[in-house]
């Protein structure tokens, strides 16, 4: 199974951060921000539309999911950011949806 087919859990528990760092080798262009509190992704697209329909899939899929990301897009990128504010930083349900993401763009 892989982490995109995991379950999202509430009121999942903060990773220490070793094991998210770990994870993250795994989810192609994902990085720790905002002092390791944090996930996200910057697109590159040659669009204002390919940009826009990124943002559209996180938000389809955070909204699927009950757990939203923040979102910044416009014409070349798209930057999308997980966090889970009731933890105070990365859950695994930051990264399934970082993993769903991946699987669609």
């Amino acid at each position: 199974m892989s982490i995109a087919d995991a379950r999202i859990v509430d009121g999942a528990p903060l990773l220490p951060a070793d094991e998210t760092a770990l994870i993250l080798k795994d989810l192609e262009g994902w990085a720790l921000v905002d002092d390791g509190r944090a996930i996200e992704r910057a697109f590159a697209t040659k669009s204002f539309v390919r940009a826009q329909a990124i943002a559209a899939l996180a938000g389809g899929i955070g909204e699927m999911a009950n757990h939203h990301p923040d979102i910044a897009y416009g014409w070349g990128y798209a930057r999308v950011r997980y966090s889970t504010h009731s933890a105070g930083g990365v859950t695994m349900n930051d990264l399934i949806c970082a993993a769903r993401l991946n699987a669609v763009c």
